[in-house]
């Protein structure tokens, strides 16, 4: 079953808030095992969310549209999906009964405008919001679903849980899920990675991505299959294909961080660390200290001795461009000294400042993380 997420609102559009719904009904919908392949996010228009509603229905078994159910003029989903369906709208008079009650308590007067939270499309039903007071909507149209939440995040989250994934369970008659194994890897580019791993991409289930952010390539393995053993088990044997291949490039899995293998490390060994940081600002040990402050001995930002401490960590000044023209490459020294060792690594990252300093931090945790490992 496919199903198409359309967010409503203005302020989405022009950036003033983030979508965060979308994010957790696309999340939501995967962990479920339904197809989603589009997103759409829509202003405050009716003629232009009535388009969008249809241009979903000509691809998807089910929309679920996120906003615009409230009580003022520029909440429109309710009369758009009307309009779509060819229905008129009628009052829910029990809903619009408790609106009124409760918000006469609550301010001692009624705007008629609130009681809009208690229209509905002809022939829809009302689906109960545990957080606030705008129905729901669940309308059927020549045989697809419309299904409407609210756009506050509390009350949007509560819905979806407890009406919209139930409905789409029922509606599915299949029960799946969608199971995924991040792994992560550090020094290989993309592009070597994407080529040593090009005959995995061949698979339809599991499937095989890739994402990268601050110099990590991470793998996602994604399986759907009927329960959480049963996609595991085809997770299994691609993850074992990727590992040999890429060998120690892969360092951590699912929710592991380069700083909390550098943690686990040290406890091990009964080290504390400290660091010398210009070009990093002291990011490095901060996210050490955040994961265990315990064997954070400290840090100490530009010039001077850091703190006495098993293993030390110097990051050198942000190099002057080493490039002419419009691209800039800027070089970055490290330095970890440990009980076994010293190790020195040099690196050239693109860039401002900003993002040079991001990636010479993610680098320098793993200069750390690789010096722990070869340190007996």
């Amino acid at each position: 079953m496919i199903v198409e997420v359309i967010s409503v609102g203005t302020e989405l559009l022009i950036g003033q808030i983030a979508n965060t719904n979308a994010a957790f009904i696309g999340a939501r919908l995967a962990e479920e095992g339904f197809d989603a392949h589009f997103q759409v996010t829509v202003g405050d228009n009716l003629d232009r969310l009535i388009s969008a509603i249809g241009e979903g229905l000509a691809r998807a078994d089910v929309i679920v549209l996120t906003g615009g159910i409230g009580p003022t003029q520029d909440d429109l989903t309710r009369e758009a999906m009307a309009q779509v369906a060819g229905r008129s709208m009628v009052r829910d008079p029990e809903h619009a009964a408790w609106i009124e009650s409760r918000v006469r308590n609550q301010s001692g007067s009624v705007n008629p405008s609130v009681l809009r939270m208690a229209d509905l499309p002809e022939g829809a039903e009302g689906l109960p919001n545990t957080n606030g007071v705008a129905l729901g909507v669940a309308l059927k149209h020549e045989g697809k679903w419309l299904l409407a939440v609210p756009g506050v995040p509390v009350e949007m989250r509560a819905m979806v849980d407890g009406e919209v994934i139930p409905r789409l369970r029922r509606m599915s008659g299949e029960m799946s899920i969608l199971r995924s194994r991040l792994l992560r890897t550090w020094g290989v580019g993309e592009s070597r990675i994407a080529e040593a791993l090009d005959d995995l991409f061949e698979s339809a289930n599991p499937t095989v991505a890739f994402l990268i952010s601050d110099m990590e390539v991470k793998i996602r393995i994604s399986a759907k299959a009927a329960d959480a053993a049963s996609a595991a088990e085809l997770i299994a044997p691609v993850e074992h294909k990727i590992r040999d291949t890429l060998g120690e490039a892969v360092f951590a899995a699912d929710d592991e961080t380069v700083e909390n293998i550098v943690v686990e490390r040290l406890a091990a060994r009964g080290w504390t660390v400290a660091t010398r940081e210009e070009a990093t600002l002291g990011q490095v040990g901060s996210r050490i200290a955040i994961s265990g402050a315990e064997l954070f001995a400290g840090a100490v930002i530009g010039a001077g001795r850091p703190p006495p401490a098993d293993v030390i960590l110097t990051v050198g000044p942000i190099g002057p461009d080493l490039d002419e023209g419009p691209r800039t490459t800027r070089r970055v020294e490290m330095e970890v000294t440990t009980p076994a060792g010293e190790t020195t690594r040099v690196f050239d990252f693109g860039g401002d400042d900003e993002r040079v300093r991001s990636f010479a931090t993610i680098a320098a945790l793993h200069v750390i993380r690789l010096a722990l490992e070869t340190a007996r």
